[in-house]
C-alpha cells in the first residue's frame, strides 16, 4: 500500500512538472547582446553602433568602411539570419594621381603611360611603359597599397627616320685684293701697279694691272671676285 501511494506521488509530481513547463516556457534568451556583437563582428569586420531586441532577435547596427549594415542575429541559437546594406559610405580618397604615379614607378621601370580611378574600387590603376613591356599598377586610394601588378609585352616602336637638314649654302665669298693679284699673275708675271674692285650683280670683279720690266709688258686683267676666273686680259700695246 505504502509503494502504491508513493508511485501515486511520484506521477503527480511528474505531471506538474510538465504542467509547468507547457504554461510557463522558458523565456529567457540562449546568447547575450554582447554575444551577438561578437558574432557579427568576427564574421564581416567593422563596429557595432547599436544594438537592440526585437522579437526572437538582436539587431544588431554596425558600420564598416565601405557602409553600415544590419544583422539579424536569433536570440536562442546566436545564429546570423540576415544581414542588410542600410547606407553605402563613399571611400575616401586619399591619394591623389600624382603620388599614384611616383607609387607606381617605384613598382615598376619606365614612364607613366596613364592614370585611371576606379570609383567603385576607389583604387588607381596605374599603366607604366617601357621599351618592350606595359606593367598595370593596381593600389588603393584610400592607403597607397599596391594590390595589383600586372605585365605585358608590346612592340618596340620603329626609330622615326627624321629627315636630316640639308646644309645652308656658305655665302658666297668674295677674293682678297691680294689673291686677285696673284691670279693675275699667273697671265703676266710682274709687279702689280693697281687693282681695282667694281662691284656687279653677279659678285663683282677686279681690274688688276700688271707691269713686267723685264720683257717690257703691261696688261690689265679682269679676275672675277667669286669664282676667281680671269675674265678678259686687255695688253698695253704702245711702245
Amino acid at each position: 500500500m505504502r509503494k502504491w501511494m508513493l508511485m501515486a506521488s511520484a506521477t503527480i509530481l511528474f505531471g506538474v512538472a510538465v504542467l509547468a513547463f507547457v504554461l510557463f516556457p522558458r523565456t529567457s534568451p540562449e546568447v547575450t547582446a554582447d554575444q551577438a556583437n561578437e558574432t557579427v563582428i568576427s564574421l564581416y569586420g567593422g563596429e557595432v553602433e547599436q544594438t537592440t531586441e526585437s522579437g526572437d532577435a538582436y539587431r544588431v547596427e554596425f558600420k564598416r568602411p565601405d557602409g553600415r549594415y544590419l544583422a539579424l542575429v536569433n536570440r536562442q541559437n546566436g545564429q546570423v539570419e540576415t544581414m542588410e546594406l542600410l547606407e553605402k559610405t563613399e571611400a575616401a580618397k586619399e591619394v591623389t594621381e600624382q603620388q599614384a604615379g611616383e607609387i607606381a614607378l617605384e613598382q615598376a621601370a619606365g614612364t607613366i603611360d596613364s592614370v585611371a580611378y576606379n570609383e567603385e574600387r576607389n583604387e588607381y590603376d596605374v599603366k607604366v611603359k617601357e621599351e618592350t613591356q606595359l606593367s598595370t599598377v593596381v593600389l588603393s586610394a584610400a592607403t597607397g597599397e599596391v594590390r595589383k601588378i600586372s605585365q605585358e609585352a608590346v612592340e618596340a616602336s620603329a626609330p622615326v627616320n627624321e629627315p636630316v637638314p640639308e646644309p645652308e649654302p656658305e655665302p658666297d665669298r668674295v677674293i682678297t685684293r691680294d689673291e686677285a693679284i696673284v691670279l693675275a699673275q699667273e697671265t703676266l708675271s710682274g709687279e702689280a701697279q693697281e687693282a681695282e674692285f667694281v662691284q656687279t650683280a653677279d659678285g663683282g670683279y677686279y681690274l688688276v694691272e700688271i707691269e713686267n720690266d723685264q720683257t717690257d709688258q703691261e696688261a690689265t686683267i679682269q679676275i672675277h671676285a667669286i669664282r676667281g676666273d680671269t675674265m678678259s686680259v686687255e695688253w698695253d700695246e704702245d711702245d
